[in-house]
């Protein structure tokens, strides 16, 4: 019975802690509010987004690292809108209540199979041997072709464009493109997609010991990171 006055003084002690370590919900002119929290990831590779936006009650907040947090919401229903480019739109209905609430979406690419099986086999063609981190720099610097208006706005147009009669993508002249994508290049793809860019914003990609020619005019373009064997740029025009 000695040790009952401190064990009482611990536990007091313990709660305040942990009160004060709990988020208050709000309290405005007798109204309540809630903490919406979430996480968003691709529903087929279950990686989470790297970006992102989603609205709800007239707020917009950007995701980040995966998740996002929305705070000062009226308790109540409301539809949540979550985007993100390449992927399919999503609305859920959500009920606030006076807590933390949470939240788990998943989004569906809007590029078919077949454009992502497409994508594979161009970075298996592309960068097979390179490290994990290149091969997901060439699947972002095509995405990012995709995205930029001086190219096309599909997957497809960007991996079969011809510029004076030649594939920006060799794969596409010399047959390589159709070799079976590797796991790894399926999944490089998957990781592009949710918004991994090792190639910081490239939109174009070569091997410089393979062309060897100054003059060619890839070497004329706007470096900006060598992952590998190759290296990213920025074309000038772009």
């Amino acid at each position: 019975m000695k040790n009952s006055p401190r064990m009482l003084i611990l536990l007091v002690i313990t709660l305040l802690f942990l009160s004060g370590c709990q988020e208050p919900i709000p309290v405005e002119n007798g109204n309540q509010y809630g903490i919406l929290n979430g996480t968003v990831v691709d529903d087929m590779s279950g990686l989470r987004f790297w970006s992102g936006d989603v609205e709800i009650a007239g707020k917009q907040i950007r995701i980040e690292g995966g998740s996002f947090q929305v705070k000062n919401i009226p308790a109540g229903t409301y539809t949540l809108k979550v985007s993100k480019e390449f992927y399919r739109d999503k609305e859920l209905e959500v009920v606030i209540t006076s807590n933390n609430n949470m939240i788990h979406v998943k989004m569906t690419p809007s590029f078919s199979n077949a454009d992502l099986d497409f994508l594979a086999r161009m970075v298996h063609a592309e960068a097979r041997g390179e490290p994990y981190r290149g091969q997901v720099a060439v699947a972002a610097s095509i995405l990012n072709r995709v995205r930029h208006h001086n190219y096309p706005n599909t997957l497809v147009g960007v991996l079969t464009q011809r510029t004076n009669g030649y594939a920006q993508y060799s794969p596409i002249d010399d047959g390589s493109i159709n070799i079976p994508a590797s796991q790894t290049a399926k999944y490089a793809v998957r990781d592009a997609l949710v918004g991994w860019d090792p190639s910081l914003g490239a939109t174009g990609f070569f091997n410089p010991a393979k062309v060897t020619n100054r003059s060619n005019w890839v070497w004329q373009q706007i470096p900006i990171i060598d992952i590998g064997n190759h290296r990213f740029f920025r074309a000038v025009i772009d």
